[in-house]
Parts: C-alpha cells; sequence; structure tokens
C-alpha cells in the first residue's frame, strides 16, 4: 500500500474520532437512550464526515492510480533491460578474432596456436590481454564463423554487444529513476559493468 494512502487512512480515521468526540463534548455527557438524540447524531455524522470521508476517497483513488502507472512503468522498463541483457548475452558466445592474445601468467609463447575467442573472454577475463584485442575488433573486417554456421565481420559484433550493452545500461539508470528495486539495480550493475566499461573504453 502507498504511504500516501496510510496517510489518508490515519487523517480520516483522526477526523472522525475528532468530530464525534466534538460532538459529545457540546451536546451529551453520555449516551443517550433517547431515539432522536441517535437521529440527531446520525444527521451530524453524516453531514459533516459524508464530504470529507468523499473528498478522502477521491484523493486515496487518485493515489492508487498513480500507484499503478508507476509500477507499470517500472515494468516496461524492467522488460526493456531484460531485452538488452537477452541481446549482450547472445554476443558472448560469438567467436571473434583474437590472434595470439598475451595470458596472464604464462609464456608469451603460450597462446601462438589461440586465433579466436569467444567475445565473453574479453569482456569478462581479466586473464588476458583484452585491451588491444578488444579494440582491434572495432575496426576489423574479419569474418568469423560462429557456433550456428553463420558469419559475421568483428566489427558488426563489437558493434551489437557495444549497443546492447548502452542500451541496458540506459534502462537500467531509467529504472533507478523511477524507483525500481534497488537489489535489481545492484545486480544488474554488478553483473555488466566490467562488460560495458570495457566496450565504452575501445568506443574512444
Amino acid at each position: 500500500m502507498p504511504n500516501r494512502i496510510k496517510w489518508l487512512i490515519y487523517l480520516a480515521a483522526i477526523t472522525a474520532v475528532s468530530i464525534v468526540l466534538a460532538y459529545f463534548y457540546n451536546f451529551h455527557t453520555g449516551f443517550s437512550k433517547v431515539q432522536s438524540d441517535w437521529g440527531s447524531f446520525g444527521s451530524y455524522v453524516g453531514g459533516t464526515l459524508g464530504a470529507t470521508f468523499a473528498f478522502l476517497a477521491f484523493l486515496a483513488g487518485l493515489e492508487n492510480l498513480r500507484f499503478i502507472k508507476g509500477q507499470q512503468e517500472k515494468e516496461e522498463v524492467l522488460v526493456s533491460i531484460k531485452s538488452y541483457e537477452a541481446d549482450l548475452k547472445d554476443c558472448y558466445t560469438m567467436i571473434v578474432t583474437c590472434d595470439q592474445p598475451w595470458i596472464w601468467g604464462h609464456n608469451f609463447d603460450a597462446a601462438n596456436d589461440i586465433k579466436d575467442l569467444p567475445l565473453r573472454t574479453l569482456l569478462t577475463s581479466d586473464a588476458i590481454d583484452w585491451e588491444a584485442h578488444l579494440a582491434e575488433l572495432r575496426d576489423s573486417l574479419a569474418f568469423r564463423k560462429q557456433p550456428n554456421s553463420e558469419l559475421f565481420q568483428d566489427r558488426d559484433i563489437w558493434l551489437m554487444a557495444y549497443n546492447a550493452a548502452k542500451g541496458l545500461f540506459k534502462f537500467i539508470e531509467l529504472y533507478e529513476i523511477v524507483g525500481g528495486d534497488s537489489s535489481i539495480v545492484s545486480y544488474y550493475r554488478d553483473a555488466y559493468e566490467i562488460p560495458y566499461n570495457r566496450l565504452l573504453d575501445t568506443s574512444r
């Protein structure tokens, strides 16, 4: 329940109690056994509280509509985030040129036989000299055969990954602005900030 609606409920309760207490303070010293007194009390309560409750109910309705709209906006943004995430994960599995990379902790000739790698390795691994090879991909015209037998140029793969990561973080920021779940924001930042920054660095 939105906090504003809770406050409206509290306000309605306080208003009702105040009006009832004011009535008994001014007109009665106790509970009456006369039917006409209860009729007068009913008219008094209906006349004073009816309009007040109607106005508060109207405000609560507006607040509820605002809350529902906000939830819908969050869901729509989250759908976009998941879509860009799926695109980036698809790029992760694509094979790109990576000719004789330097693998940390190994001899310089340890990777002489390596000619290509999944893009994920360049985007997430700290055991390889990703800077040089990722920058080369941006302008590389070389074609690589993918696991599904399709051919893609290195630069097209890099561009698809770059656009997916950029779109992902654009909508993560938007999700944060509209008041989305902070744990979801943290998850996506932790999972994809390194690949995003690497692609961003090599786009300059």
